[in-house]
């Protein structure tokens, strides 16, 4: 039995307390300026330094925090131009990963189908439709999209950018649309399978007007709500 010190310990608490913080920084609980002060974050969580210093290490190569000269990190937050960047970049790489599949004699898109099924499922329940389960089904076709380019380099720079994202999405589930985030699911999976032209453009639609423009507006409203102002 491993002990509380054990290096897969350490990393298990280190990801709760990034997950907080970075919950806290997106939903405005940590305002934009604000100091953090790793004592100050360890005695509230009950952890040692060694896991905070790890999520704050994290929150700063995702661009949440940043250190100073005096050694003091601080809340930086995100603007719309930060989430339209890291949108772009993610369309880029989606794109690149469905001209892969494109190119490919043969692909297995059962993972794609299963997981849009699922969408279809919490979609038909009508007015019992969990928004923020969409949301998070509609997260996870586009890990399987990724997945079945089999490209290891264009995945891992995918996900290094998923975790503000689904984030984002989870916070902002509720700003949903059960039928809407089904039938744009539907359309990228039919363009894709079956190698439509334009499939480029259905991805572009998708992302930066079914999905982007959605979550940055209720990031916005919920930041102007909490006194955080998203600009």
């Amino acid at each position: 039995m491993s002990s509380l010190s054990s290096p897969l310990q350490r990393s298990l608490i280190a990801k709760d307390i990034l997950s907080t913080l970075r919950y806290e920084i997106l939903s405005g609980e940590l305002k934009e300026g604000e100091f953090l002060g790793e004592v100050a974050l360890s005695k509230r969580m009950n952890v040692s330094r060694g896991p905070v210093r790890c999520a704050l290490q994290q929150l700063e190569a995702e661009g949440l925090v940043a250190s100073e000269q005096n050694g003091r990190t601080k809340v930086v937050g995100l603007s719309n131009k930060d989430i339209d960047d890291i949108y772009d970049l993610r369309l880029e790489l989606e794109k690149k990963a469905v001209l892969i599949l494109q190119e490919k004699d043969f692909v297995n898109y059962a993972p794609i189908l299963e997981v849009l099924n699922q969408l279809k499922l919490e979609r038909d329940k009508g007015e019992l439709c969990d928004s923020v389960k969409m949301a998070a089904l509609g997260y996870d076709v586009h890990v399987a999209i990724m997945k079945c380019s089999e490209n290891k380099a264009i995945f891992n720079a995918w996900k290094s950018l998923s975790s503000v994202l689904q984030m984002i999405m989870e916070m902002n589930g509720d700003y949903v649309d059960g039928e809407r985030a089904f039938q744009s699911h539907k359309a990228l999976v039919d363009a894709i399978i079956h190698k439509q032209p334009d499939v480029e453009q259905v991805i572009e639609q998708h992302l930066l007007q079914d999905s982007r423009d959605i979550y940055l507006s209720g990031l916005r409203e919920k930041g102007e709500r909490g006194g955080k102002r998203v600009h």
